[in-house]
């Protein structure tokens, strides 16, 4: 075996319960965590700098013949997610030919921001790339979307405005009755390959950390609440919200996913999930 591997870490709390077992020395793996946001993490598994991964769903897709799922694992919602939220000053109806800010931080949550109000609210819209600053993103657009930590901060702070707020997550289930897959966790098939035992592993203690951090919400909630100044209720209610498996109803609902995005270009082919287990290596 090679250790340590280099594993990613989003750097929001989403990702605290299924770390819960390796931060707190419950579980044990020798890794090196990389943190960092979404897109970072996305373009240094590229690159080859990191071994193990949560991966955007959307770059997965991008990128699926590069690497395998590993099962049971992603960052994912029944319907509200509590952490991408659209801050606007106009209904979404009628965004008609106005401006919208994007985050650099999340290629996931863009294009399911495009598929939304291009296939469902049915409304053209202009595009801008800006800093998560809602006050920023608010002077160049008419709307602006945050994600992970920004956006449960701004939605704390604006949600007795008159600002309106979609949850992404919420508007999804809404128009397709799926379920939302934001994130998976992908290995490098190079390094699958070659240490097939390996992969299994690191799999089974990823499971059992999730599993612990599942059991010990509580404990995460008072964790942001000492870190990043969260009520315990916000804290609770996002934790609750957020759901980390990936069964047959996720991956149907981020199949549903793909193939809005190839209706609307954002991908160029079909995606095959490719999971590690049964059809690709050894369970």
């Amino acid at each position: 075996m090679s250790w340590p591997l280099k594993l990613g870490m989003v750097d929001y709390i989403n990702c605290w319960p299924v770390y819960y077992g390796l931060e707190s020395g419950a579980v044990e793996l020798e890794a090196e965590l990389v943190k960092g946001p979404p897109a970072e993490l996305n373009e240094a598994f590229l690159r080859g700098e990191l071994d193990i991964t949560p991966i955007s769903s959307i770059e997965y897709a991008r990128n699926f013949e590069e690497c395998y799922i590993l099962p049971n694992l992603a960052i994912a919602s029944d319907g509200p997610v509590g952490s991408i939220f659209l801050f606007s000053r106009l209904d979404i109806r009628d965004f008609g030919g106005r401006k919208v800010a994007l985050p650099k931080d999340s290629k996931s949550s863009i294009a399911l921001l495009k598929i939304l109000l291009k296939l469902y609210y049915q409304v053209e819209v202009d595009y801008t790339i800006c800093k998560q600053s809602l006050e920023k993103m608010l002077t160049q657009a008419e709307a602006g979307l945050l994600i992970g930590d920004p956006a449960l901060r701004g939605y704390i702070e604006h949600r007795d405005s008159q600002l309106q707020i979609t949850d992404l997550g919420a508007a999804w289930k809404e128009f397709t009755a799926q379920k939302m897959v934001y994130a998976i966790w992908v290995i490098r098939k190079e390094l699958a390959h070659q240490q097939p035992e390996l992969v299994n592993e690191v799999s089974r203690k990823l499971l059992l950390s999730k599993e612990l951090g599942l059991k010990n919400f509580e404990l995460l909630a008072a964790r942001a609440k000492k870190e990043l100044n969260f009520s315990l209720q916000i804290s609770s209610k996002y934790f609750n919200s957020l759901r980390y498996d990936f069964d047959r109803d996720y991956q149907q609902g981020v199949l549903k996913y793909f193939a809005d995005a190839q209706q609307l270009g954002l991908l160029t082919k079909e995606v095959e999930l490719q999971i590690w287990g049964e059809d690709y290596g050894i369970s």
